[in-house]
């Protein structure tokens, strides 16, 4: 008969909370950061929520850090929700920015994967 020991030392350590985490962090999140669709080069569908938290109150926008379009603005607030339909064949960026100062202060982006890769092998024809 085996036995497992473990001993416990008591340091004064606090649980520690996700959301306690990004309570005191400058946070932009996409949730789900990964979209997987069935064949590589099709497009990928999901609901995506991106959401932001700031330690100071501000005026902040939401934008495509590819196209760099303007999505959607929050005025005087420290935290912040986009729901997104995500539809697209590529990964895609976004950026929180602060529209006083045109600062970026976070950045996200949404992953794609596939689950079959494209493995066609070219065929040439040939006339008998």
């Amino acid at each position: 008969m085996f036995f497992k020991y473990y001993f416990l030392f008591a340091l004064p350590i606090a649980p520690v909370n996700a959301q306690e985490q990004t309570a005191d962090s400058n946070t932009l999140v996409a949730i789900p950061d990964t979209c997987v669709a069935l064949r590589e080069g099709r497009n990928c569908y999901a609901d995506v929520e991106v959401s932001w938290r700031q330690q100071q109150i501000g005026n902040y926008c939401l934008r495509n850090s590819d196209s760099k379009h303007i999505i959607q603005c929050w005025l005087m607030q420290h935290k912040g929700l986009f729901r997104y339909e995500f539809d697209s064949t590529e990964t895609v960026g976004f950026e929180l920015i602060n529209s006083d100062n045109g600062k970026i202060v976070a950045s996200t982006e949404i992953q794609l994967q596939w689950v079959y890769k494209n493995r066609q092998k070219k065929r040439r024809w040939r006339l008998f």
